[in-house]
């Protein structure tokens, strides 16, 4: 039963994702996450929405646990580097 509600909730939040309502997209894929903790697509479409909200710091966290669980997720550490170079503009605008 909770392999089959962690796809649901892994669908559900891909089509929020999709359709950029990030807000319910985190939602959905934390659900998934305390289902499944360990896989490291969930967490990489975490941090896509954690992006798409501009919620940057949250992303890059979440890709390191993407990255932390599969050393080789090469698209977890292209967004990674994206956003750490987002997060390094923001503070240089604020001085």
């Amino acid at each position: 039963m909770e392999q089959g509600e962690f796809e649901v909730l892994l669908e559900v939040g891909q089509a929020y994702l999709l359709s950029k309502d990030y807000d319910k997209a985190i939602t959905k894929f934390s659900e998934a996450l305390r289902i499944n903790p360990h896989d490291p697509e969930t967490y990489y479409y975490l941090g896509l929405a954690y992006e798409g909200a501009e919620k940057y710091a949250e992303a890059a966290q979440t890709y390191e646990k993407t990255l932390k669980i599969d050393r080789g997720h090469g698209n977890a550490e292209i967004r990674l580097n994206e956003v750490q170079k987002k997060i390094a503009e923001a503070k240089k605008k604020k001085k």
